[in-house]
C-alpha cells in the first residue's frame, strides 16, 4: 500500500505529462490552424491575382487604347489594379503597388510576343499580404513559439491571344476591304475605301482599268488592304442584302450556311436561329462557307429582332466608341452584350475572279466584331468593334492589328 507521499509524487508526474501533451497539442494546433489560415490566404491571394490579370487583359482587348496605353492611368493597368485590390485575403485587402506589381510583360516569350509596335500581349499582377508590406497574416497559436506573423504572395499573368475563329458566327459574309484605286466618286487622300465603292478591275467592255482596284488578304506579317482595328474600329457599317449576282460592293452581305454539328442544315430556320443565338461550332479563318439559296430577307429581319430583344436598351456611344446601357452593365452574368456579334469577311479578289454559277462558296480571311444597332429596311446597321473569339492555332494567321476577335487566357 502506497503512502500519501508516494501518491503526491505520482500527481507531480501526471502534471509533467499534461504539460508536455499541452505543448504537443499547441504545436499541432499551430500547424493545423496557422498553416491552414496561411493556405487559405494563399488561395485567396491567387484568386485576387488571377482576377486582376484577367481584368487587365480584358481591358487590353476591348477598351479604347487598352492595348497601347501602358501608363499607370491607362485602362488595362487601372482595371487590373482595381480588381486585384477588391478581393479580400483573410479579412483584409492585399497590397498591390501599381508601379511594380501591375506590369505589361513579354515573359514567357513564347506566349507573350510583342506586336508590330513592340507592345506585349500579356499583363502580370503580383499581390502581397506579408510582413514587408505591413499587412501580414496574424499568428494565432504560433506566438507561443515566437511565430508572430505569416506572409503570402501570389502572381498571375494573362494574355490577349489573337483569335482566328468564333463559335457564334453570324450567317452573313461581306467582302474584305480593298484598295479603291479606281474610284468614280473619289474621296480625299484616295485610294480610300468607303461604303459607296464597288470593286472594279475592268470596264463594262472588259478592258482593264488603269489603275484597277486591288486586294491583298491579311496575314501574320501584314494587314494587306483589309479591315484593321486601328483604322476601322468605331466605323458605322450598313450590311446590305445582296446575292451572288450583284456587283461586289462594300457592305453587301451574302447569306451563308453555318454548318451544324450533324453536318446538316434546314435552310431558313437554321439561318434565322444562327442570327438570334449561337451555333456553337467553331468556324474561322481559312474555312469555306456556302451561299444560302435565296436572299433570306424574312429570316434576317426575324433573327435580328430576336437578337436585339435580348439586350433592348444597348446602344453605341460614338464618343467612347463603345456599347453603353447594355445588360452587361447591370447584370454581370450577361457578359458582353449579345448584340456584339462576329461577322466573317471573304477574299475579295478570289470571289471576284471565281465562277459564281449555282451556289458560290466564300473563303474566310478575317472575322469582324460588329455591334448590331438596328434594322433599316432589310439592311443591318451597326458599328465595327472588338468581340470575343477563339484561338484555334498556336500561331495566329493574322497580325493583332487585323484581328477584331480576341481570346483572354490565364497562362501563369
Amino acid at each position: 500500500m502506497k503512502n500519501a507521499r508516494g501518491r503526491s509524487a505520482e500527481r507531480g508526474a501526471v502534471l509533467i505529462h499534461v504539460a508536455v501533451l499541452m505543448l504537443v497539442l499547441i504545436g499541432f494546433l499551430t500547424f493545423v490552424v496557422d498553416h491552414g489560415v496561411m493556405w487559405v490566404a494563399r488561395a485567396q491571394a491567387q484568386n485576387a491575382a488571377d482576377a486582376g490579370a484577367l481584368a487587365g487583359a480584358v481591358a487590353m482587348a476591348y477598351d479604347a487604347n487598352g492595348w497601347t496605353d501602358q501608363t499607370p492611368t491607362g485602362p488595362a493597368r487601372q482595371s487590373a489594379y482595381q480588381m486585384a485590390t477588391t478581393h479580400g485575403v483573410i479579412g483584409a485587402y492585399p497590397s498591390v503597388i501599381m508601379a511594380s506589381d501591375v506590369v505589361f510583360t513579354g515573359f514567357p516569350a513564347d506566349m507573350c510576343p510583342p506586336d508590330a509596335g513592340g507592345n506585349p500581349h500579356c499583363i502580370r499582377v503580383d499581390v502581397y499580404r506579408n510582413q514587408v508590406r505591413g499587412n501580414a497574416l496574424p499568428s494565432i497559436f504560433g506566438q507561443v513559439f515566437g511565430i508572430t506573423a505569416h506572409g503570402v504572395r501570389a502572381t498571375a499573368t494573362a494574355r490577349v491571344a489573337v483569335a482566328d475563329a468564333s463559335d457564334c458566327l453570324k450567317p452573313w459574309i461581306i467582302p474584305d476591304k480593298w484598295a479603291d484605286n479606281y474610284d468614280t466618286t473619289p474621296e480625299p487622300n484616295s485610294p480610300f475605301w468607303s461604303e459607296d465603292d464597288t470593286y472594279e478591275r475592268f470596264d463594262r467592255r472588259g478592258n482593264p482599268l488603269v489603275p484597277p482596284d486591288s486586294y491583298v488578304a491579311p496575314s501574320s506579317t501584314g494587314p494587306g488592304t483589309g479591315f484593321t482595328v486601328s483604322a476601322d474600329r468605331g466605323t458605322r457599317i450598313t450590311l446590305k442584302q445582296g446575292s451572288p449576282s450583284t456587283s461586289l460592293e462594300s457592305g453587301v452581305f451574302q447569306p451563308v450556311r453555318i454548318p451544324r454539328f450533324d453536318g446538316g442544315s434546314t435552310g431558313g430556320a437554321d439561318y434565322e436561329d444562327n442570327i438570334a443565338t449561337c451555333n456553337g461550332l467553331p468556324i474561322g479563318i481559312g474555312d469555306i462557307l456556302q451561299s444560302e439559296n435565296g436572299n433570306m430577307v424574312g429570316p434576317t429581319n426575324h433573327g435580328v429582332d430576336a437578337l436585339i430583344a435580348l439586350d433592348p436598351y444597348a446602344e453605341w456611344d460614338t464618343g467612347t466608341s463603345s456599347v453603353i446601357n447594355s445588360c452587361a452593365t447591370a447584370n454581370p452574368s450577361c457578359g458582353r452584350s449579345p448584340r456584339i456579334v462576329a461577322v466573317p469577311v471573304f477574299d475579295t479578289e478570289y470571289f471576284y475572279s471565281s465562277d459564281r454559277q449555282g451556289l458560290p462558296t466564300f473563303r474566310i480571311v478575317n472575322i469582324l466584331g460588329f455591334f448590331i444597332d438596328h434594322m433599316q429596311g432589310n439592311d443591318v446597321v451597326g458599328w465595327l468593334t472588338e468581340a470575343p473569339g477563339l484561338a484555334r492555332a498556336a500561331t495566329a494567321p493574322i497580325q493583332p492589328n487585323s484581328s477584331f476577335l480576341a481570346e483572354i487566357q490565364l497562362i501563369r
